[in-house]
């Protein structure tokens, strides 16, 4: 039986299938060794150069780094807004685990209100997950000591620190500066937008609002957005496996915003809010350089303090400026009122320029102006005239309505619309601010698209005093004058005088109006300006008593606009109506008379009468402005001739 089993077996056969198995095994091994040689040598050598640049991209991380924003200056240097250290705590949202979960214990450790949880998930939803986003700012040492030693409770979430926007004069600019507040998704994308065509010309990537959660909402911070942002940088960063910086490897340093300079006076700004406070004043009052359209002041009262809003408001302290004082408006440039009075000069300029009315011109006054064939009585403030007849001068000097509701309807409201306009009524001034409004003036063409009414006589004959269904703002006002002041040329009303940046200076040129005022001869606007300055005189300016002893010699027009319609039997008595009824007190003029170096116009809410309200405040902004903030440069002229005397003697 088992030679029979060996006799069976196949010794050779056997060894020649080994060897087969052993060659196919060998083959096997050396093929699999040679497709890993292979493949080592592929992702080694050929793809050597993606996977580094893949293996850097994991350990290395390009962020932007914001610009630091521009400042602003008045015209002698005084810093206006400017920016603050402060600590803010902030979380990278690629970094956050369970960002739910990490925002309740940040919310129990700094107390964070839900709205600004709901702001800041808000604001991260849209943008890039690998920047970094403030959930709360304006840390104090406290919060940061606490939030330092459980930092490593916290991944993904730092304390960083941050300029922010201060404003170190609170209330009293911020109608001019405007605020900073945080950037919507509709401006970031309205941003990026234009930086990416921007960039296509020149074929940059780089969008400048990258590292930037603040952006300006209103005034100049609004209007000149641009220049004061500056152009975003960057750093290359290594991180270590939680995403935190180990070192920067490169950085490429932003660009500052530019600086802004303006024509505006702190200290007459100051003195103007300061004494309309005192008062109790609602209203805005408006000052400008004549010669350049260069702002001096901008105040509107009531106002709020813009730092509220840099660091985000609450709902609580938002629903406070809400009230029937409206410290949000800015009367300045929003607010549309009747200007009642003030505008006579401009129309009885109007009225010799075409040659409607002489200088001896004279019309009779009762104390009231009719229509032909009419009964209705368009009564005078001053109830048994102005004597009986009455001419040009005179009626600026005594503000004689009856003059001025005839001149109105011999003018016709072609030609008072036409001549309006040139001063610059119903127009924006020009002045670098978004927000601006411009009034109505009107014409037949206006209330035809506005009221579907054709135009009467009686709707004239309210023109003719700054009433009807003219309205204008405080800037309107204070640019009409100027134009007075300046012999008939309109310049384009300006806060900004020059831009700087890193030492260079850049000039914001005084742009005049594409309307001038043709003045003629001049004799027209002389018989005006000498009026306006009988304005201010004894015995019947109806400014008299306001600039009784001045320093200086003063040129206006006091004004008194109705609120509310009077029948034409009834009395006005501001006893028995609500205050929101009473008239608004109006004033305009420019000093000193000769070389004017302001002009203003002066608008207070149902403060009563102007020659006894609003003149005189103007008195009291032109005392300081005249003979307390010019005392220094005037001392420096005087400073300079005598110099220049000594020099020419020698």
């Amino acid at each position: 039986m088992l030679k029979r089993r060996e006799a069976i077996k196949d010794v050779g056969r056997e060894t020649s299938m080994f060897f087969v198995r052993c060659v196919v095994a060998l083959v096997i091994v050396v093929g699999l060794m040679g497709f890993l040689i292979a493949r080592e040598f592929k992702l080694q050598v050929i793809d050597h150069k993606k996977y580094r640049t893949q293996s850097e991209n994991n350990r290395i991380r390009v962020q932007p780094v914001a610009p630091v924003r521009g400042l602003i200056y008045d015209q002698t240097g005084k810093l206006l807004a400017q920016n603050r250290s402060i600590f803010a705590l902030e979380i990278v949202p690629e970094q956050v685990g369970d960002m739910e979960d990490t925002i309740e214990r940040l919310r129990d450790f700094f107390q964070i209100p839900d709205e600004r949880i709901e702001k800041f998930l808000e604001q991260v939803k849209f943008r890039p997950k690998f920047n970094s986003y403030a959930i709360k700012s304006n840390l104090t040492e406290e919060e940061v000591a606490i939030f330092s030693a459980n930092q490593h409770f916290f991944p993904g979430v730092s304390v960083e620190a941050r300029l922010e926007r201060y404003y170190p004069y609170g209330a009293t600019l911020v109608h001019v500066l405007g605020r900073m507040g945080a950037i919507t998704q509709e401006e970031l994308v309205r941003m990026d937008e234009k930086d990416l065509e921007a960039n296509r010309e020149v074929g940059v990537t780089r969008l400048r609002y990258a590292a930037t959660s603040k952006i300006g909402k209103l005034g100049l911070e609004r209007y000149y957005e641009d220049r004061l942002h500056g152009e975003v940088g960057s750093e290359k960063v290594e991180t270590d496996v939680r995403g935190r910086i180990v070192r920067v490897l490169e950085r490429e340093e932003p660009q500052a915003g530019q600086d802004i300079h303006l024509y505006l006076h702190l200290g007459l700004q100051q003195k103007i809010t300061e004494l309309m406070n005192e008062l109790g004043a609602r209203g805005a009052v408006v000052a400008v350089d004549p010669s350049t359209g260069g702002v001096l002041a901008m105040v509107s009262q009531p106002a709020y303090d813009p730092n509220m809003f840099t660091g985000g408001i609450s709902s609580k302290d938002y629903k406070k400026l809400l009230t029937p004082e409206r410290p949000l408006y800015n009367r300045a440039v929003q607010g549309t009122y009747p200007p009642a009075s003030t505008i006579k000069p401009h129309l009885a300029f109007i009225g010799l320029k075409d040659g409607v009315i002489t200088p001896n011109t004279r019309i009779a006054d009762p104390g009231w102006f009719s229509l032909p064939n009419n009964d209705h009585r368009y009564r005078d403030w001053k109830r048994w005239g102005h004597g009986a007849t009455v001419d040009v001068m005179q009626a600026i000097v005594e503000s004689c309505d009856t003059f001025f509701y005839d001149l109105s309807v011999r003018l016709g409201i072609n030609r008072i619309h036409e001549g309006m306009t040139r001063f610059g009524f119903g127009q924006k001034t020009g002045i670098d601010i978004v927000e601006e409004k411009i009034g109505i003036m009107p014409s037949r063409e206006w209330k035809r698209a506005a009221r579907g009414e054709p135009w009467y006589n009686g709707d004239t004959v309210n023109i003719g005093i700054g009433q009807g269904f003219w309205t204008v703002t405080p800037l309107q006002l204070a640019n009409a004058t100027a134009v007075l002041a300046n012999d008939g040329i309109r310049y384009n009303l300006q806060l900004v005088k020059e831009f700087s940046q890193d030492n260079r200076y850049q000039s914001n040129t005084p742009v005049m109006s594409y309307h001038q005022i043709n003045t003629g001869d001049g004799s027209w606007l002389d018989l005006v300006k000498e009026s306006m300055k009988k304005v201010a005189e004894p015995p019947r300016g109806t400014a008299r008593s306001a600039f009784a002893d001045a320093e200086y010699v003063v040129a206006g027009k006091t004004g008194t606009a109705q609120v509310k319609s009077i029948a034409q039997d009834e009395e006005y008595d501001a006893t028995k109506i609500a205050e929101e009824f009473h008239d608004n007190a109006l004033f305009i003029g420019y000093a000193p008379f000769e070389q004017p170096k302001i002009a203003l116009a002066v608008m207070m809410e149902n403060a009563g009468g102007g020659g006894s309200n609003a003149a005189p405040l103007a008195r009291e902004i032109m005392d300081y402005y005249l003979l307390e903030a010019l005392k220094p440069e005037q001392s420096d002229e005087l400073t300079n001739d005598e110099e220049n005397s000594d020099g020419a003697t020698n």
